[in-house]
């Protein structure tokens, strides 16, 4: 699982993430994005379905990258840790 530290949210609600990072996380069996101690799992197969916007960005350093754009839903309880009944 890949981790992905985000500071700001895009119009208050999205996250960007880069197409590399993705197809990175698809290969590591998912992606962790952590916001203001809230964190969002997404799946390979949630993140596979995810379209990248057309428009490429020139790196700073070398080649060209495309922003995947997620709706942020932090979850409310963690997964691996058991509920009481």
């Amino acid at each position: 699982m890949m981790q992905k530290k985000v500071t700001k949210l895009w119009l208050g609600k999205f996250v960007s993430v880069r197409d590399y990072e993705v197809s990175n996380a698809i290969k590591k069996g998912g992606l962790v994005i952590k916001h203001n101690n809230e964190q969002m799992i997404l799946k390979p197969n949630e993140l596979s379905s995810l379209k990248p916007n057309p428009k490429p960005i020139q790196s700073k350093f070398k080649g060209t990258y495309k922003l995947v754009d997620i709706t942020f839903k932090p979850m409310s309880d963690d997964p691996r840790q058991a509920s009481f009944i």
